[in-house]
């Protein structure tokens, strides 16, 4: 009995394992790319739109070059999320369920958004709790909700039985994006040749859309 149990557990080790999850993504990826490429692109021009105005002064054009990056950056991430859940499932890509799935995300993660503001002007822990467990309520909403169950409750159940390979997921992920940050925002006008920082976002899109792929793996098998 300890014996099976003790295999039991080592296969479900290995189903939560990072390695294989980010080996399914780049599958996924390899093996649609006309699906996946449009995506890839869209999400690094708008890294290139970003720094094509790095340096704008006027309000209107800092407020354009924003507003466009929120919104562009959460249809991209409903599109790519999308994009790795059909193709792990192996169903055919409907673009018609990604735009029904747009307002659920924005709506999701505004609530996420509004409870990580609430934590950090009422106490420091709750905006820590908040991230580590429900930062990504949004995904569940349109990736793995269930009729009679709270989004943040199923979200909250899968980071649980994910345990040390989701923090490790979430430390790699804000080391990538800090990165990105970095680039997309300090690097230009530091005499770094424009070219460079373009062939870093490229990378940088890779190995964030890798990730979102890992994501998407673990929480389907969690």
């Amino acid at each position: 009995m300890d014996m099976h149990h003790e295999e039991v557990t080592n296969e479900d080790s290995k189903d939560l394992s990072f390695i294989d999850s980010m080996y399914e993504a780049v599958s996924a990826m390899k093996g649609n790319l006309p699906h996946y490429l449009p995506l890839f692109f869209l999400s690094f021009a708008l890294k290139a739109y970003g720094l094509a105005y790095f340096n704008a002064q006027d309000d209107m054009t800092v407020i354009t070059v924003a507003a466009v990056n929120v919104f562009g950056t959460i249809i991209q991430s409903v599109f790519i999320l999308n994009f790795f859940f059909f193709a792990f499932e192996k169903l055919p890509y409907r673009v018609s369920k990604v735009l029904w799935d747009i307002p659920t995300y924005m709506f999701y993660g505004f609530l996420t958004s509004l409870l990580m503001i609430l934590g950090v002007a009422f106490f420091v822990i709750p905006f820590f709790y908040v991230a580590y467990f429900y930062s990504f309520v949004a995904m569940t909403s349109i990736l793995f909700d269930k009729e009679g169950e709270s989004n943040f409750a199923i979200t909250k159940k899968k980071v649980s039985t994910l345990g040390g390979t989701y923090l490790g997921f979430l430390v790699i992920s804000f080391i990538i994006a800090g990165i990105a940050q970095v680039v997309t925002n300090y690097a230009p006008g530091t005499g770094i040749a424009i070219e460079l920082i373009y062939i870093i976002c490229l990378l940088l899109t890779l190995i964030q859309d890798v990730l979102t792929g890992v994501l998407v793996s673990l929480f389907r098998k969690a």
